[in-house]
């Protein structure tokens, strides 16, 4: 299961199990994003694991030049498919633990849980050290991971769903410092089975990795909304970093 995400982003299935994160969600975080950092227009913007391009869209939509890149080609031509002729978004194929750019960027985005996916904690905070030299002076870094109290409380271990013909049925654990997904999908009579596997970092862990690499963390917010964080409620942890 190393690389399950190299299977499973590029399945599609994807899309569907999670289409309950719609545009609504992308649009709020934006919305929360632009108000505490108001990046003037024309501002470079990085979307790290970019997914299919929800966030870098709706920025280039609005003025900044963005650049996205994703590990799934799948998720890339997505993107390109949802982007209008006249918006320029500069899409791009990379691992993000070697991603290798020469452009300094105002804003980068690492959102949607796409973080905590590799066996060491090397691997998942490769970016987030090397980012340091891919951002302006007081440039901001924006995390946006879930509360691991919150899922270790909360989890559900099982649950189903129809959506455009689909069976879907999940079963969730938590396996040592790891939540981990077994995704069941059943399509006229075929069955496969998809794997997620999430390493879970405290709010204390997450900090204090940021400050390591010479951050400041601005701001913690606890969900889409901009309200403040609660260790035992709060659903999300956003993280507003600077590079002063």
């Amino acid at each position: 299961m190393t690389d399950w995400f190299k299977d499973w982003f590029h399945s599609p299935y994807y899309k569907y199990v999670y289409s309950h994160r719609n545009d609504d969600d992308a649009q709020k975080l934006l919305q929360l994003i632009l108000k505490e950092i108001k990046p003037k227009e024309g501002s470079l913007i990085l979307d790290a694991a970019c997914g299919m391009g929800r966030h870098s869209i709706k920025l280039a939509n609005l003025g900044y030049r963005v650049f996205g890149f994703d590990l799934s080609m799948n998720f890339l031509k997505s993107a390109q498919r949802s982007k209008l002729s006249n918006v320029q978004v500069d899409f791009f194929c990379s691992d993000i633990r070697n991603v290798n750019l020469k452009v300094k960027f105002d804003l980068i985005l690492n959102v949607f849980t796409s973080f905590g996916y590799f066996e060491s904690d090397g691997e998942n905070f490769a970016f987030l050290s090397k980012s340091k030299t891919l951002l302006k002076e007081n440039g901001f870094f924006i995390l946006d991971y879930f509360n691991e109290q919150f899922v270790r409380e909360n989890i559900v271990p099982q649950s189903q769903k129809k959506i455009n013909g689909l069976e879907i049925f999940e079963k969730r654990k938590i396996a040592g410092d790891y939540i981990v997904k077994e995704i069941l999908i059943s399509d006229a009579g075929k069955s496969e089975s998809f794997f997620e596997r999430v390493k879970l970092y405290s709010i204390d862990n997450l900090v204090g990795q940021v400050e390591s690499f010479g951050y400041n963390v601005k701001k913690i917010f606890g969900d889409y909304e901009g309200n403040g964080f609660d260790i035992d409620k709060s659903p999300r942890l956003i993280l507003m970093i600077q590079n002063e």
